[in-house]
């Protein structure tokens, strides 16, 4: 059964699901009767495959009526992932919280709450993420963070080595 862990972000939980093996390879759980997916209202699901170490996707989120909860499961390789609390009635307004996620770490993925930014660098060639969203994208809803912006102090484990250019200029002006 998938297990979700609170954190430090109210909202946010780690998830854990164990992985069987066997001669033909392995399977990953990464939906079941848990209580917190029951309540999850699935709009969409997508995949990214990222292929190069050091590859930043981030720092991402929706507003308005658009405003989603997310879960993010890496199911291969290892992500550095980050959930920045922009909830300004939260207690953790402006705090983050960042670890790995992947097979081989203490939690495959994270449930990130609506009204956090989310991004993530990899940490192994050939990481795979899927994302399950409970709103539909809205391309005038979407929205970022510098993910090097000093307000909020994220420690990365790296600098990126690919990183796309509006994630390079969430927040400078202009955009």
């Amino acid at each position: 059964m998938i297990e979700f862990t609170p954190l430090e972000i109210p909202g946010a939980y780690g998830i854990s699901s164990p992985s069987k093996s066997d001669s033909r390879g392995s399977l990953i759980r990464t939906w079941d009767g848990n209580p917190k997916l029951q309540e999850f209202n699935l709009a969409q699901a997508s995949i990214t495959l990222n292929p190069k170490s050091g590859t930043l996707r981030g720092m991402h989120f929706q507003t308005g009526p658009y405003a989603e909860k997310k879960i993010v499961l890496c199911v291969t390789g290892r992500v550095f992932d980050v959930v920045l609390d922009l909830r300004e009635e939260s207690t953790t307004f402006e705090e983050h919280i960042g670890f790995e996620i992947g097979q081989e770490t203490s939690y495959l993925g994270i449930l990130i709450p609506a009204g956090c930014a989310h991004g993530y660098l990899t940490l192994d060639e050939n990481s795979t993420l899927i994302y399950y969203m409970d709103k539909e994208f809205s391309i005038d809803h979407t929205a970022g963070v510098l993910w090097n912006d000093p307000k909020y102090g994220i420690k990365w484990p790296q600098s990126p080595l690919v990183i796309s250019d509006s994630d390079s200029k969430w927040g400078i002006k202009g955009q």
